[in-house]
């Protein structure tokens, strides 16, 4: 149960970094460090960590929560794999 749960949050992991990626190649932000204020994450290095394959570095709630409120990433996506990038009807 406990390894299906770290393959689970770093599958939460890796879409929070596609959500980054998705977002520029849409021309929604432009650079991490725009992409990083946003979300309220200190410093681009953070957010290199979090690409790093095997880190150990997570996105906090709030940054979870950031994404999702200022850039209507569906949160169904970002935690399940489930639907759409954007949430609908917001």
């Amino acid at each position: 149960m406990q390894d299906q749960t770290k393959k689970d949050s770093r599958l939460v992991v890796e879409r929070f970094v596609e959500s980054f990626n998705e977002l520029r190649y849409r021309k929604v932000v432009k650079t991490k460090k725009e992409f990083c204020e946003a979300v309220g994450i200190a410093t681009q290095s953070n957010l290199n960590r979090m690409i790093a394959e095997g880190s150990m570095n997570e996105p906090t709630i709030t940054n979870i929560l950031l994404l999702h409120k200022k850039f209507n990433v569906s949160l169904d996506w970002l935690f399940l794999g489930k639907g759409e990038f954007f949430e609908e009807n917001r």
